[in-house]
């Protein structure tokens, strides 16, 4: 009974990564359909109105993004977005930035409001999150930042009321963001019909980093 306890948890991890997948899969149908309705002026319209005034337009794409990341929408989202208007290489950059400012947004959010007051309420609950994530910061939170599942404005936010140190928490956040990050921006910009063989590339390194985000939580849990 115990042996089966592993599996069926890893089968529903695996189940909840198709989360991400339904997304790219959204996303990509979306920006697939511009080019139909706009006649192709879609990602132009959308680069030049970024692109305006040097690198204002993109300061404001990267506020906008580090904003919305730390209140909760899904990283993934605007790295798509700078990869369709920017590119791979320089919405990958673009989006990693944003997602590690909304991070450490969090974190110090967390830590300079609510910590005391949840000590307060919650001490045991938190006492045990605090020995797992304090014990081995980065690898604990590198770990769970590969895993395909999860919530990341949760985790910012759990981290922030614990002892972990801010710069090996937001160090890990950042090496664990790149797969997801680099995948989606390959989605963004693979979505325009002249760069689809980014879309096979994205595919093949979301399957890749999927696959290592349940190997990491097998190998984490339990065997008995």
């Amino acid at each position: 009974m115990s042996q089966n306890l592993p599996r069926a948890a890893t089968a529903t991890v695996a189940a909840k990564a198709l989360k991400p997948a339904l997304m790219a899969g959204g996303l990509i149908a979306i920006a697939a359909a511009l080019p139909l309705v706009t006649n192709g002026a879609a990602q132009t319209e959308l680069t030049n109105t970024l692109a305006q005034g040097g690198l204002r337009g993109q300061s404001l794409f990267l506020l906008l993004a580090t904003f919305l990341t730390a209140i909760g929408l899904p990283r993934q989202i605007p790295a798509f977005a700078a990869g369709y208007a920017f590119g791979p290489v320089y919405g990958s950059a673009i989006a990693l930035v944003s997602q590690v400012l909304a991070c450490s947004l969090d974190f110090i959010w967390a830590r300079a409001i609510g910590q005391s007051f949840i000590r307060r309420r919650f001490g045991d609950r938190l006492a045990r999150i605090d020995r797992a994530l304090a014990a081995h910061p980065f690898i604990t939170t590198l770990t769970l930042r590969l895993m395909p599942v999860g919530n990341n404005l949760l985790l910012n936010l759990v981290a922030g009321l614990t002892s972990v140190r801010l710069l090996p928490f937001l160090a890990a956040s950042a090496l664990g963001f790149v797969p997801q990050t680099v995948v989606f921006a390959l989605f963004g910009k693979g979505s325009l019909p002249s760069h689809t063989h980014l879309l096979l590339i994205g595919g093949g390194m979301f399957a890749a980093s999927a696959l290592l985000g349940i190997f990491i939580f097998r190998r984490a849990r339990p065997t008995a």
